[in-house]
């Protein structure tokens, strides 16, 4: 799909009618035939053909049952490996809108925050050792590190970022969940409920809610 190349390469200002019309050799009314809202109806519809494969990517690679730091080193190379195949000129197509956008998109604003929750889920479901409280903030630093690593793998032209955040990420994640017992999982929730609860403001004696 053109329009998806160009968002990968660009982003949102990149994927304009004409750019897509250029790359793709599409006729203009044609283009129009299919995307009668022009530019944000063809910029959604890319990005949802992207968040199948995205989506569907994550689950299988945080799907299998090695431990959380082989998936993320897993994951990471093999990103490492399509950017390279591509000289490096292109990332995240979802990461690139939304790093475009301004505050007249809120359209493509929700497709793209819809995407990441979708992918964060994705991850979160294979974190098996890692306690269920604490999945979706897991996911979250994952994908955090994903995407900001591919942005200094297309600034550096180099596959090396990737590898060594996907290295010091794995590291500390099996430190602390790969090897933990249920019985040690437990007490970890435990732990942090109670320091969350003595975090907590509290109120004096006397004062209102």
């Amino acid at each position: 799909m053109a329009a998806l190349d160009l968002l990968r390469e660009s982003g949102l200002s990149g994927a304009g009618i004409n750019n897509v019309i250029a790359k793709s050799g599409a006729p203009k009314g044609s283009l129009y035939h299919y995307f009668p809202r022009g530019k944000v109806e063809l910029v959604t519809t890319a990005l949802r053909y992207a968040e199948r494969d995205l989506v569907e990517g994550l689950r299988t690679a945080f799907g299998n049952h090695t431990t959380v730091g082989a998936k993320i080193r897993a994951f990471f190379r093999t990103k490492a490996a399509g950017m390279k195949a591509n000289g490096f000129t292109q990332g995240c197509p979802v990461a690139a809108v939304t790093v475009d956008l301004d505050s007249g998109e809120a359209e493509i604003a929700q497709v793209c925050a819809g995407i990441f929750d979708a992918c964060r889920d994705a991850v979160a479901e294979g974190l098996r050792e890692v306690p269920a409280r604490e999945r979706r903030a897991v996911a979250d630093l994952i994908l955090a590190t994903l995407e900001g690593a591919m942005i200094l793998v297309r600034a550096q032209a180099s596959p090396r970022p990737l590898r060594d955040v996907a290295d010091a990420l794995a590291a500390a994640l099996d430190a602390r969940f790969a090897h933990a017992t249920p019985n040690q999982r437990a007490r970890m929730t435990m732990t942090r409920r109670r320091n969350e609860k003595e975090r907590a403001p509290r109120h004096r004696k006397g004062e209102g809610a």
